[in-house]
């Protein structure tokens, strides 16, 4: 465990202790960190994570491996603003924070501290900080998860066995130049996702790994870069009747997840198009509106997917557009999807 971590979980318990009049037990082993919580009545147990920032992006990724471990799951973090707060409330995510700030519900205790302001932002040197905030992602140096290197990531995911093939054809579908797929596939390869196979040449392997990194990618490397804006639709019904293939368009978000799973209302609806943008937005009416109900998003890779003969995205864009929202209907369907749409890929 690295330093900052150890001194965000220090502080995080020390204003705990200072505003609640409770005391905390700390354990911290290479494998685990366990905290209890003694009381007159009980203990109470908790196994922690700690997460130095959070964004709003990476709430769906982080409720999903808190509710794997054991005990109470319980989120350690440098500091946490009201936005973020209310997400981690919805998401009824216990966590505490190095500002002394706290939610914990875990009857019949109750912990609800919002507002605090971190007092000291030296808990480490900058550099540990971000190395601390990329915990299990490979060094951002490398290239892999920058644009080009998701998108590559993205098909590989999208096509299984796709790195057998040659270069070139990995580049045409992802989207990218040849001498990218050269370049990340050695990185790949050096930091053991991609190994030898007496069989099949090359084989993909820790595909769930990849997976949450392009997840946690996705939002901040790619959409921004790709997304056309948003628009305003005053019936959204007219969507299901837009002769998506001739935009060479596709359903991507909460209207794609709602028909493969039938457990959502759609609010935004995310269309992901090709080059007949202008052509799509004139002809449906659409208005451009920051705060609209409809999400643009070129596309940026060029593969066929099993999806696309219901004129919806990847079943992983579909995934990632739900679980990078935080919203807790988003993510429980998202899990949904993962469960019947990708973990079989992925095994």
């Amino acid at each position: 465990m690295k330093d900052i971590e150890k001194n965000i979980i220090t502080k995080a318990v020390t204003r705990l202790e200072d505003e609640t009049g409770f005391r905390l037990i700390t354990y911290i082993t290479d494998e685990k960190i366990e905290l209890i919580l003694r009381e007159k009545e009980y203990d109470l147990k908790f196994t922690a994570e700690v997460i130095p920032f959070l964004n709003k992006s990476n709430l769906g990724i982080i409720k999903n491996r808190l509710d794997r471990l054991d005990n109470v799951p319980l989120l350690i973090t440098l500091t946490a603003n009201n936005e973020t707060i209310d997400l981690l409330k919805n998401l009824n995510v216990n966590f505490i924070d190095a500002a002394g700030n706290a939610f914990i519900k875990v009857p019949p205790l109750y912990i609800n501290i919002k507002g605090q302001k971190i007092t000291r932002l030296d808990l480490a040197h900058p550099n540990e900080m971000k190395r601390a905030a990329e915990k299990n992602l490979v060094p951002v140096n490398t290239g892999i998860f920058q644009t080009a290197g998701l998108q590559i990531i993205f098909t590989l995911l999208c096509n299984p066995r796709l790195e057998r093939n040659p270069f070139r054809e990995i580049a045409e579908m992802a989207n990218v130049a040849v001498g990218t797929v050269h370049v990340t596939m050695k990185q790949l390869e050096k930091h053991a996702f991609l190994i030898p196979d007496e069989i099949q040449g090359k084989k993909l392997v820790n595909k769930k790994k990849l997976l949450k990194e392009w997840t946690l990618g996705y939002p901040e490397k790619i959409k921004p870069k790709y997304i056309a804006g948003k628009y305003q639709i005053e019936n959204p019904e007219i969507i299901k009747t837009i002769d998506l293939k001739h935009f060479g368009a596709l359903i991507g978000g909460e209207t794609a997840a709602a028909q493969l799973t039938n457990y959502l209302r759609p609010l935004i609806h995310t269309i992901y198009i090709g080059d007949k943008l202008g052509e799509f937005i004139l002809r449906n009416r659409l208005k451009k509106n920051l705060n609209g109900n409809v999400e643009i998003v070129k596309k940026f890779w060029n593969f066929t997917d099993d999806n696309e003969i219901n004129n919806l995205a990847p079943a992983i864009l579909i995934y990632t557009d739900l679980i990078t929202t935080g919203d807790p209907r988003n993510i429980e369907t998202a899990n949904i999807i993962y469960e019947k749409e990708i973990a079989g890929h992925l095994n």
